[in-house]
């Protein structure tokens, strides 16, 4: 089984780096884009914190892929933690 990322990695990846890692936007301007607060966003993107519903569907208006996608990114990574988590005990 492989290990998922988590799906902040991603939203950097599509909306505050280019290809090369390179910031394009900065955390505040995409958080004022998804309505959300900025903190908010660098939690997710630090993978500190997990798409929720919400983000998910902020990040589908804003162009970013369907909720439906973010939500299951979510999901597979949750999954694959808890699994290895379990694993080790």
């Amino acid at each position: 089984m492989f290990n998922p990322s988590h799906p902040g990695r991603i939203i950097r990846q599509r909306l505050i780096e280019d290809e090369d890692g390179q910031k394009i936007n900065s955390v505040a301007v995409v958080a004022e884009r998804l309505a959300c607060h900025r903190n908010t966003l660098n939690r997710v993107i630090n993978g500190s914190a997990s798409v929720s519903p919400e983000m998910a569907l902020a990040l589908e208006q804003a162009g970013a892929g369907n909720a439906e996608f973010w939500l299951a990114m979510q999901a597979s990574y949750d999954l694959f933690q808890l699994r290895q988590n379990q694993g080790a005990a």
